[in-house]
Order: structure tokens, then C-alpha cells, then sequence
């Protein structure tokens, strides 16, 4: 089998000799599945590109304020979209309005009621996952051995009751707190 550079050179040897160069003809050949194949995968990423920018899309601040249209350069223009959903005026002149109607007191307090609720669910969350973490009984392994080494396997879990004690404890008292609290913002009305 001659490779293409010796099929070249006694090819431009035959046309200096005045003989025709032996003619090599070429056949591109496509798979009709293999296409498909790549026209579908090439659509499944453009699709996930378009979910993942959409997600991104909506986390991201606009630059102009939906509710006023304005431009959102203020420093604390971020803040306040991410909080409220729209520009840092347009909170002034939705607080302002409430303290002219006497409100303010009210939002304020729904707000500091609504913070203290979330803060509360995350804390009864994180107590229930360390509960179900700490019951699990921890299994250690050490070598032991000098000539022969082998793996010796130790299982703990002798404190479980202190455990189930010490989170139904912290459970009872954070749903308390977690029931006065939404006792005072089912009474609160803004």
C-alpha cells in the first residue's frame, strides 16, 4: 500500500512525462443515523443552554426598575430588587406611603414576624437533620497489627437517647416560639 505522498510524486512524474496522472476518485459517504444522532444531541444543548440561562436570567437584577421603568444604579437598588422586586425608590415611596396611612408600624412588624418565622423553620430543620445524622451509629476503622494488618471495625452508638432527649427538647421549644409567632402574624394586618 503506497501512501499519499508516493501516490503525489509518481503522479506529478507521469505528467512531466507527458502521460495522464492516474485519476483517484473520492467518495464522501454521510450515516443518515449518525446525523440525526448529532442534529439531536446538538438540540438537547441547546435546550439545556436555554433552562440554564433562564434560571441565571432570573436571578440576575435588570437594569430598569419593572414596577417604575427607571434605572437601577443605586447601590442599594441590588437589595431591594432581590427583597422586594423592584428599585430602592420605589421601596421609599411604598414605605412613605404606608407611614402616611399610618401602616408603617404594622408592615414593620409583619416583617420582623415573617424574618423570625423563616429563621425558626430553618432552625427546626437543621435540628431534625442533625437528629437523623446523630442516630446513625458512627463505624470506624483502624488498622491493627504489626505483621499482619488487618482492619478492625468499630461501631458507636450508645448516645441516642441523649440525643432524641437533648432535640425533642430544642423541638418543643422552637415550635412554641414558632406558634407565638404566627399567632401575632395571623393577628397583624397590612
Amino acid at each position: 500500500m503506497e501512501t499519499e505522498h508516493q501516490r503525489h510524486q509518481k503522479a506529478r512524474e507521469a505528467i512531466l512525462r507527458g502521460e495522464e496522472a492516474p485519476k483517484r476518485i473520492m467518495v464522501h459517504m454521510t450515516s443518515t443515523e449518525e446525523d440525526k444522532e448529532r442534529s439531536e444531541q446538538a438540540r438537547l444543548e441547546r435546550e439545556e443552554k436555554s433552562e440554564r440561562s433562564n434560571v441565571l436570567k432570573e436571578a440576575r437584577m435588570p437594569w430598569f426598575c419593572p414596577k417604575c421603568k427607571g434605572v437601577m444604579k443605586h447601590r442599594n437598588d441590588d437589595k431591594m430588587y432581590r427583597v422586594n422586586g423592584h428599585c430602592f425608590n420605589c421601596q421609599l415611596q411604598f414605605e412613605h406611603k404606608l407611614r402616611l396611612e399610618g401602616k408603617y408600624d404594622a408592615y414593620e412588624q409583619k416583617r420582623v414576624l415573617t424574618n423570625a418565622l423563616s429563621y425558626y423553620n430553618n432552625q427546626i430543620e437543621s435540628i431534625e437533620v442533625w437528629r437523623d445524622d446523630a442516630m446513625k451509629p458512627v463505624v470506624a476503622y483502624d488498622s491493627v497489627g504489626v505483621k499482619d494488618i488487618e482492619l478492625k471495625k468499630e461501631t458507636w452508638s450508645d448516645n441516642s437517647d441523649k440525643v432524641e432527649a437533648m432535640s425533642e427538647e430544642a423541638l418543643t421549644a422552637l415550635t412554641k416560639l414558632k406558634e407565638e409567632v404566627e399567632e401575632k402574624l395571623n393577628s397583624l394586618e397590612v
